[in-house]
């Protein structure tokens, strides 16, 4: 049961933040699903991960957003498996990067 349990979770859609190691402060982001607003900070070299809900409503949306550094932000909507938001040493988001096959799951961009 437990194994069937982690195997759902691990293999449900995922947000990965990367922030470049060769930035020297951490900065804050805002991660808002579909109205649900998580603040957190993520430190230079540092990868964050969120996985998403697998069968979302039709209007679901999330944001990713860095308000306090670079006012950048990004926002997606589902069908995608697998997103990477990089985070450039200047704190603005340089690239972002959206997967739809299932195996992207796994691996970074």
């Amino acid at each position: 049961m437990w194994l069937g349990f982690v195997g759902y979770v691990k293999t449900s859609p995922l947000i990965a933040l990367h922030y470049a190691a060769d930035a020297r402060e951490p900065v804050m982001f805002f991660l808002n699903r579909d109205s649900t607003i998580l603040k957190e900070e993520i430190h230079p070299g540092q990868t964050r991960e969120f996985r998403t809900p697998r069968n979302p409503k039709p209007d679901y949306y999330m944001d990713v957003s860095l308000p306090f550094s670079s006012r950048d932000g990004v926002e997606f909507k589902p069908p995608f498996s697998r997103v990477d938001v990089y985070i450039g040493a200047d704190a603005k988001i340089v690239r972002t990067v959206v997967h739809t096959d299932f195996w992207a799951r796994f691996s970074a961009d």
